[in-house]
């Protein structure tokens, strides 16, 4: 598809087009330094569709995933961060809890108009075999890759609907089929998640028609010894997809359609390009880790060829395409609306951003508009500061902080804005004194008989279950390791720090 009648139609889509279609397209480890027209990164994918969607949407500099593909996935698809679904890596805690209300049955419960589907990577079965489970979850059609990843871009189990079959055509053209089926189908507005499963590994060379990588040699050897290219050239292929999908809708659809596309976690670390190092990648809490693109275009983004600089989680597409389907839903469990920035420059939904992982790497971060602080499960911290230092080179603990260093420190370590998300959806708040607390946690009065309680640690492990008869009696920590903990008595949670 030729750049320029993609641009043309979309810089033509109208402000006020009632009930859009909505696409989201999600790129498999794909992070800022790949990626044209952000920083940082020495090499670029050719990627003129993403490019095209930049000059006539809106482009985010400060968007947070989680580290790895099924808690991004989970973010997205339920609005609640990883501590509370459970889904905190790629492997045993990859399923989504059957109760969890996704996007899909929202839009379902609430009545909306919208045909709705998702189709290729899925990755949120965790261990379990059952092809069906995205249909459980309340999504009408699913069509594509069950499994996190294949070993072959060319050898794959295809499932729709519950039904396996094994495939050998390219998976990148095949989703995309699917996708174009899919939509030429519809006779109504639609949403349709488009998960791509490129660029993640295995690295090779796609067909050549689509990238700009030339004809790369084949075997292995070459790519083990160099896989830089092979990666851009995957880049580039789902670029070449997604262009493909967008040259078959009409221009008045396409002008009516609102285009998504965020990357999932960030880039191998086999790949990965300076100033980010190996151990800053996928995987890691570190900016290359969870910082990805995110850029949205078509009818209603008023805000052309511009960039947000606000801060904004993944967790906030659940609310955002909500709100674009027609709900009014600006905020919801840990998801804010973007719909507003997308009209109107120098606004905010939140002041702090919140990712988890309980894999390699255990941990939570969460960062404020200038610093940034990391906990590690072994009770060791690092704290940054992201505007003089973007790439994480100088832990300030050891050096001591000063008072606004200080101040921000205290405030993420507390959990920020998330105390205020968690006693939102939750009752009433638990009082909960000190905080952060050392050997001893106190609650505000609870009945006289006895109260259930439990202790969770921040991957949503439980470390305490037990009762309590009076908010003066004081709970011991001593056990614990320092960290953050959700406690929960009765329907009421709130969070503390553990030092």
């Amino acid at each position: 598809m030729r750049i320029s009648s993609l641009l043309v139609s979309l810089l033509f889509a109208t402000l006020t087009i009632a009930q859009p279609n909505v696409l989201l397209v999600i790129a498999d480890d794909l992070g800022l330094d790949p990626t044209p027209n952000y920083l940082p990164g020495p090499q670029k994918a050719n990627m003129p569709n993403l490019e095209a969607l930049m000059e006539s949407g809106l482009t985010f500099d400060n968007v947070w995933a989680d580290p790895l593909c099924s808690p991004t996935r989970s973010t997205i698809l339920t609005g609640r961060y990883g501590f509370r679904t459970g889904v905190l890596n790629a492997n045993a805690q990859s399923q989504l809890p059957p109760n969890e209300i996704t996007l899909h049955r929202y839009l379902t419960n609430n009545n909306s108009p919208y045909s709705t589907s998702i189709i290729g990577k899925w990755h949120l079965n965790g261990q379990l075999p059952n092809p069906g489970y995205p249909n459980f979850m309340g999504v009408p059609y699913y069509a594509g890759l069950i499994a996190g990843a294949v070993s072959d871009y060319y050898a794959w189990n295809q499932t729709v609907n519950g039904v396996q079959t094994p495939s050998t055509d390219y998976i990148t053209t095949t989703i995309t089929d699917m996708a174009i089926d899919w939509i030429g189908q519809q006779d109504e507005p639609w949403f349709c998640w488009l998960a791509y499963t490129a660029p993640h590994t295995p690295f090779h060379l796609p067909p050549l028609n689509m990238h700009t990588q030339g004809a790369l040699p084949t075997d292995q050897a070459s790519i083990d010894t160099d896989p830089l290219p092979y990666y851009l050239a995957m880049v580039e292929s789902l670029d070449y997809e997604m262009g493909r999908l967008l040259g078959t809708l009409s221009a008045e659809e396409l002008a009516n359609t609102v285009i998504i596309f965020i990357g999932d976690n960030g880039t191998d670390r086999n790949v990965i390009q300076a100033p980010y190092g190996m151990m800053q990648s996928k995987g890691t809490l570190f900016e290359g880790g969870v910082r990805v693109p995110l850029v949205i275009a078509g009818p209603g983004v008023t805000r052309a060829g511009q960039r947000e600089a606000a801060l904004v989680n993944s967790s906030d597409l659940f609310t955002t395409i909500a709100e674009l389907t027609g709900e009014v839903l600006p905020t919801y469990e840990d998801s804010r609306s973007l719909v507003p920035m997308l009209t109107q420059p120098d606004l905010s939904v939140r002041e702090c951003l919140y990712a988890d992982i309980d894999d390699q790497t255990i941990g939570h971060a969460s960062r404020d508009t200038r610093y940034k602080l990391i906990s590690f499960g072994d009770g060791t911290r690092r704290f940054y500061d992201l505007v003089t230092d973007p790439y994480e080179q100088s832990n300030l603990l050891p050096g001591g902080l000063n008072a606004a260093q200080q101040t921000a420190y205290d405030r993420l370590l507390t959990g920020c804005e998330l105390f205020a998300s968690i006693n939102e959806n939750s009752g009433a708040p638990l009082s909960i004194h000190p905080n952060p607390a050392v050997d001893q946690l106190y609650l505000g009065a609870c009945d006289a008989a006895p109260t259930p309680y439990s202790i969770r640690s921040s991957t949503g492990a439980l470390v305490r279950s037990s009762s309590l008869t009076t908010g003066a009696r004081p709970i011991d920590l001593g056990d614990l390791l320092p960290g953050l903990y959700t406690i929960q008595v009765g329907e009421r949670r709130g969070r503390f720090v553990k030092e």
